[in-house]
């Protein structure tokens, strides 16, 4: 009797070598374990390769005896098809290994085909883990796709695609191997592709089951190095994929409250730019704006559609989800319940950036928000050059040194921010216009000051990174490598022309290799100390901390234990993020961080304003290494206002539409030239 998937398919081939014993035993039990009767195709091993027939075949190309042959055998199942007359058959390579659920899906994918009038292929496997996103409208098993065919290990193909591609080789001499000889016989010839929206075949010269003997790429490597490969892409590309952009659609508002929605919006966009602001002019600009951005959204009639939509978004789910993790760790803190609340609200910028997510669904908002941004850093700047005191310098500021912000971190790393978003503006205005000009020169201001008068170590370093980010990435081509260059050539005539950069890097070295014999306190001394103390913290509590607010009264305990003199100095912040994350909440802890930092990641986005926040992520969670840049009150702020705005996903019609202007503008420019 007949299996199902014999029943759909007129012939079941596998392509395999004779000499591959291990292969063929493999393939015979995988498919015997399905019943599948099946028909080999050993003719055109590669050590029996006729050398006419590859003369006459493939033309000069890199490919070799085991990539023609592989080739080969794959026509000689679209000739037996034709030949035959067999409606379609199902291909197998050797190492291919099925699903427990292979019979179930296949059955449905097949009568889905039935349906299918033109000619077809289609692909059952996930070579290279790659996958065909569905449609969120449809339960269809078959996803018509205009994705790479990364491989041929699991095919199903019509007879009229087989006669295509048999008219396609016969116009054409071969020069690619068999996956890409299908991807271009098959757009040549009109023939579509589709996978399943859920593989049921995996390759086991992927998955590490067999030593590949066709792809360069993975011959020489370690079998277990494979698998491990081969695991991690499939967890990272099937759990972690991007959330669809389905649920970004446009808000509907009532026409009645058109006018109030807009009005609270705006509001609440203004808003959100004066807490940027404020994390490095004040507290009580961020604090009043806060409040003003919180009623402005909530009076916002569509309010609740946009909590949905931001809760949808990678990075939405993520904070919410850490905040979460943050309050249970108050339930078991060591510390008193009030006292455990209250740093949990010390948190509470990421509920803002919650909601610039819902916020910042248009370019136009962001663009907005990236003006008062640079425009208040342009004037701060300025006034540092100028040692103009505004009066909200606080105690740690220097005017007369130039530091007229909250203190010397907070202004090298604002003033970065304000210089690299000036460059997106200088990028979105007017090509030769004054405005691009303009902007141009605010970022020059901005990074001018952060080399020669703001002297914070963390503000050279979230320079330097977002630097090369920028450089990589605003540009294509020779331009980026110029822009690299460039880079590069300004990082080393800034070294020689502001001794401060070496004299702050070694000072901080000098300080850390003299903690034990050192006789006063210093900034990476006491770091040092504090690092020491805090791991002996966390080693009392791994999995879950000592609760949240608890670090204050347990470092007093353990250091006062260990030390004397300014080692025995108190603090309430270990200057490392992830350490004080651990003390307090532990691995459970850090795991939603973690989580956190790689869901921006994630955000389904592309553009300029993408690159900024994750070069800017990148920064800020190399510096927490030596302090707590997502917890602080200024640096915390800032980098929570710019996640939201920066990578708030924008909705999809607004992105069809500028696609669509994109597009025509494209086919202008062909037409025209």
């Amino acid at each position: 009797m007949l299996s199902p998937i014999n029943l759909h398919v007129d012939a079941v081939f596998v392509l395999s070598v004779r000499s591959f014993h291990d292969r063929i035993a493999h393939i015979e039990e995988e498919l015997q374990r399905h019943g599948i009767a099946f028909e080999w195709i050993f003719e055109h091993d590669a050590a029996e390769l006729d050398a006419q027939l590859v003369e006459a075949t493939f033309a000069q190309s890199d490919m070799g005896p085991p990539q023609h042959s592989l080739v080969l055998k794959h026509i000689e199942t679209w000739k037996r098809c034709v030949a035959r007359g067999y409606r379609r058959v199902l291909v197998f390579e050797d190492d291919a290994m099925l699903a427990s659920s292979f019979s179930q899906v296949f059955s449905a994918a097949m009568r889905e085909a039935d349906r299918i009038e033109r000619p077809y292929m289609i692909y059952l496997g996930c070579g290279d883990n790659k996958y065909a996103e569905p449609s969120p409208r449809s339960d269809s098993v078959l996803v018509k796709t205009s994705l790479a065919l990364p491989a041929t290990d699991a095919i199903v193909v019509d007879q009229s695609a087989a006669r295509l591609r048999l008219e396609y080789i016969s116009r054409h001499k071969i020069t690619r191997p068999a996956d890409w000889l299908m991807r271009e016989a098959d757009a040549a010839m009109g023939i579509d592709q589709y996978w399943l929206s859920d593989p049921i075949v995996e390759q086991g010269s992927m998955t590490g089951r067999f030593e590949s003997v066709l792809d360069r790429k993975r011959i020489g490597r370690s079998r277990m190095w494979t698998a491990l490969r081969f695991r991690w892409d499939r967890w990272r590309r099937r759990t972690l994929r991007h959330r669809r952009a389905e649920a970004m659609q446009e808000i509907a508002v009532a026409p009645s409250e058109l006018r109030r929605e807009a009005l609270a919006v705006a509001v609440a966009r203004m808003a959100a730019a004066l807490i940027a602001v404020g994390a490095f002019t004040g507290a009580a600009v961020s604090n009043i704006a806060s409040l003003i951005m919180l009623l402005a959204f909530f009076a916002a009639p569509s309010w609740w559609t946009r909590v949905r939509r931001a809760s949808r978004q990678p990075l939405g789910f993520a904070s919410v989800l850490f905040l979460l993790l943050l309050l249970l760790a108050a339930t078991w803190s060591v510390a008193p319940f009030g006292v455990a609340l209250t740093a949990w609200t010390g948190w509470r910028h990421f509920v803002l950036l919650f909601i610039a997510l819902a916020i910042f669904d248009t370019r136009a908002a962001k663009l907005a928000f990236a003006k008062v941004f640079v425009v208040a850093a342009s004037v701060a700047a300025v006034a540092s050059f100028l040692t103009i005191d505004f009066g909200s310098a606080q105690a740690t500021s220097d005017v007369a040194g130039g530091i007229i912000l909250r203190n010397h971190v907070t202004q090298g790393m604002s003033l970065t921010v304000g210089a690299l978003l000036a460059l997106v503006l200088s990028r979105h205005a007017p090509r030769g216009s004054w405005l691009q000009w303009a902007w141009a020169a605010a970022a020059a201001l901005m990074v001018a000051n952060v080399l020669f008068v703001a002297y914070g170590r963390s503000g050279y370093v979230v320079l330097a990174i977002t630097s090369v980010a920028v450089a990589l990435g605003l540009w294509r081509g020779r331009a980026r490598g110029l822009a690299l260059v460039v880079v590069i050539l300004l990082a080393l005539a800034t070294s020689q022309l502001s001794p401060m950069i070496k004299q702050r890097f070694d000072q901080g070295v000098q300080e850390m290799s003299q903690t034990a014999s050192s006789e006063q306190l210093t900034s990476m001394g006491i770091r040092m100390v504090m690092w020491e103390t805090t791991t002996a913290i966390v080693r009392d509590a791994p999995l879950f901390g000592h609760g949240l607010g608890s670090f204050p009264e347990q470092y007093q305990h353990r250091v006062t234990a260990r030390y004397t003199g300014w080692k025995a100095t108190l603090t309430e912040d270990p200057h490392n993020q992830y350490l004080l994350i651990l003390a307090e909440t532990g691995l459970l802890g850090l795991a939603g961080f973690v989580w956190f930092l790689f869901s921006a990641l994630r955000q389904l986005l592309h553009g300029p304003f993408r690159l900024i926040a994750i070069s800017l992520l990148l920064a800020w969670c190399i510096t927490s290494l030596f302090s707590s840049h997502f917890h602080t009150f200024n640096e915390g702020h800032l980098i929570a206002m710019l996640l939201g705005v920066c990578l708030a996903r924008e909705s999809a019609a607004r992105d069809h539409a500028r696609n669509q202007s994109r597009s025509a503008a494209s086919t202008a420019e062909r037409t025209s030239a």
